[in-house]
């Protein structure tokens, strides 16, 4: 949907935008296309791409920071931020992937069921994902297979229901999976300390 061209030579599974920062730039650059290189020879990467001036870095980062535009131009999408550990950090998304499968609203690649993509991105230096269903529109017989399975699938990996954004109003009802009773009781009574009136940002979590 951004029109923007992939600076590696094939399509891959997986992608990794890394940024670095330093007060050298040439010892900066010297060191991360050793490291590049290292990890090509082990077979760790397949490919890669460095920017060399401002203008491919920005690209880089539009072609990462407009993933949520182009997925909204596909479809209806289910979003969900939630924190994983890093080892099994995308496994929820094959999981919910083979739930849709088998109900036969998703296969990849068939643009005539009701979901189109399932998908994650995020951080994995703090074990973010961003996890993504592109769907022709929301609707029931959609959102009751994976909810509130990906809630139940992260608790079972003790991960967070909410990672970057937030709990909200949207996941209010499942923070049980997260927090424990007593946790959200000490969240309520520390709220009420600071805000006894109930005044600020009001009929959210606590």
């Amino acid at each position: 949907h951004q029109g923007l061209r992939n600076p590696l030579t094939s399509d891959y599974p997986f992608y990794v935008l890394v940024e670095t920062s330093g007060s050298n730039n040439a010892h900066d650059d010297e060191k991360l296309t050793a490291l590049l290189e290292e990890l090509l020879e082990e077979g760790v990467v397949e490919d890669g791409a460095l920017a060399q001036d401002d203008s491919q870095i920005a690209r880089m980062w539009t072609m990462r920071e407009g993933i949520p535009e182009s997925l909204g131009k596909t479809g209806a999408t289910y979003k969900y931020d939630v924190s994983i550990p890093i080892p099994v950090l995308y496994d929820v998304v094959g999981d919910i992937s083979k739930r849709l499968e088998a109900a036969d609203l998703y296969k990849p690649g068939d643009s005539s069921r009701p979901v189109k993509l399932v998908c994650g991105y995020g951080h994995i230096g703090d074990s973010n994902l961003h996890l993504n269903i592109v769907a022709d529109k929301f609707e029931d017989q959609v959102t009751r297979i994976f909810e509130p399975f990906v809630y139940e699938w992260v608790a079972s990996h003790r991960g967070s229901i909410s990672a970057e954004h937030g709990v909200g109003l949207m996941k209010r009802d499942y923070l049980g999976y997260s927090k424990t009773p007593e946790m959200i009781d000490y969240m309520k009574r520390i709220k009420h300390m600071f805000d006894p009136s109930g005044i600020l940002n009001p009929y959210k979590v606590v």
